[in-house]
């Protein structure tokens, strides 16, 4: 039998102070959003013939690491699902989104942050929610690169890298997350899948492999430069000759890193450090032996 949303319980009110201060809403938004929550989860009832909500799929993680690809893979593969085709928060979604659907997927990596009051929020609903998280090498997250004008510029930093790893350890293990690897997505495409609907219980109308063949207008593309088959030329990519100042650089500013690299199931050993290191130690010893007027411009 379908139930009134609780609006003012423990689902709602009592979560929406901790999710308020990852959104910087001006004070009048939150205001009218306030308002506009109980109509926005009128059709979770079941009143009138509507379709109440029973699974939001939230896809969140590193970014760079893969969330809008699977996002595009799960929209076409569920094409009955309330899609956004762009990011949306899971919060947004879940209080601020009109839908008649059974099933909702959101994406955007920075909710890692806020699982905790979301999954406050649904544990007094009767919908659930599966968490998907994105992992990638460290060493190509922190050498993606996005174009700026005609150059191409690093688009993370060490500090933002750290601060997702660090949420990233503390959720990976919760029973209601699934952990997809970047690499895995791409380079065992069929498994993975087979891996996401045995997690969703969903089975998909489209394999993700053919993902690019649906055509949507609707869907922001902007991260993935467009629609294409998918492809494996960016696994591994850090090992460029091009990202070598950038990798020895991260590994100055993260002395963890390849503890992390390790944690994460990519190398068994910090082998792979050491040409970055000697050629951090080789820059160093030519600085210090340099005379002092070689600094000048």
């Amino acid at each position: 039998m379908a139930t009134i949303p609780r609006f003012a319980s423990a689902s709602y009110l009592a979560v929406k102070h901790q999710v308020d201060r990852f959104d910087r809403w001006p004070a009048w938004q939150k205001v009218r959003r306030g308002f506009q929550a109980p109509i926005f989860q009128f059709a979770d009832t079941g009143w009138l013939g509507l379709t109440p909500l029973k699974t939001h799929i939230l896809i969140c993680g590193f970014p760079a690491a893969g969330t809008t690809l699977l996002q595009l893979m799960l929209e076409n593969g569920l094409p009955g699902a309330r899609r956004f085709g762009k990011e949306r928060s899971g919060w947004k979604a879940a209080t601020y989104s009109f839908r008649n659907h059974s099933i909702m997927i959101s994406k955007q990596p920075r909710d890692i942050f806020r699982l905790a009051p979301l999954r406050e929020f649904y544990q007094a609903r009767p919908a659930e929610l599966r968490v998907i998280l994105m992992q990638r090498d460290p060493r190509d997250l922190l050498t993606a690169q996005r174009k700026r004008g005609d150059s191409l510029e690093y688009c993370g930093s060490a500090k933002d890298w750290k601060g997702y790893y660090i949420y990233f350890l503390k959720q990976r293990e919760a029973a209601d997350s699934l952990i997809v690897r970047y690499e895995d997505l791409v380079t065992n495409v069929a498994a993975e899948q087979q891996r996401v609907e045995a997690f969703l219980q969903m089975k998909m109308s489209v394999p993700f492999e053919q993902c690019n063949s649906v055509v949507r207008e609707d869907f922001d593309t902007t991260t993935l430069c467009g629609v294409r088959a998918v492809e494996t030329s960016r696994v591994a990519r850090w090992r460029e000759p091009s990202h070598k100042q950038r990798i020895t650089q991260m590994l100055l500013e993260l002395p963890d890193l390849p503890e992390a690299v390790r944690q994460l199931g990519y190398e068994s050993d910090d082998a792979w450090t050491q040409p970055f290191l000697s050629a951090a130690v080789s820059h160093d010893s030519i600085m210090e032996s340099a005379p002092s007027n070689s600094l000048r411009a």
